[in-house]
């Protein structure tokens, strides 16, 4: 049971970001995509993201909502004036909210030992 429900996030996870990927390319660029190392990379990425932000938004809504969010600050045709400046934000949110979810998870093993 605990299989089939980590595949139905991964595959959600590759669905947002095969939309997001392609959102972005119709919205900014209008170009074709091209299925070169990069599209993988960034497909691998968006998907890594959005599987850790559809976990965030099980656990509290708002985290999860923030987390979507970070995940725009990756692309640089979004926000063209701060091209490479907002990624590092989009890094920061995830690590806090992991290294958060880690910490509760080892006070919970550590209380229930005691």
């Amino acid at each position: 049971m605990l299989k089939n429900i980590n595949l139905l996030k991964v595959l959600k996870a590759l669905v947002i970001s095969l939309i997001f990927i392609n959102g972005v390319n119709i919205l900014f660029d209008g170009g074709d995509i091209t299925l070169n190392t990069n599209f993988f990379i960034s497909l691998l990425i968006y998907s890594t993201l959005s599987y850790i932000a559809l976990y965030g938004y099980e656990l509290n809504k708002l985290v999860g909502l923030i987390l979507f969010l970070s995940i725009t600050f990756l692309s640089p045709n979004i926000y063209p004036d701060f091209e490479g400046e907002l990624f590092p934000v989009t890094y920061v949110i995830f690590a806090l909210f992991l290294t958060y979810f880690l910490g509760i998870r080892l006070y919970k093993k550590w209380k229930t030992s005691l």
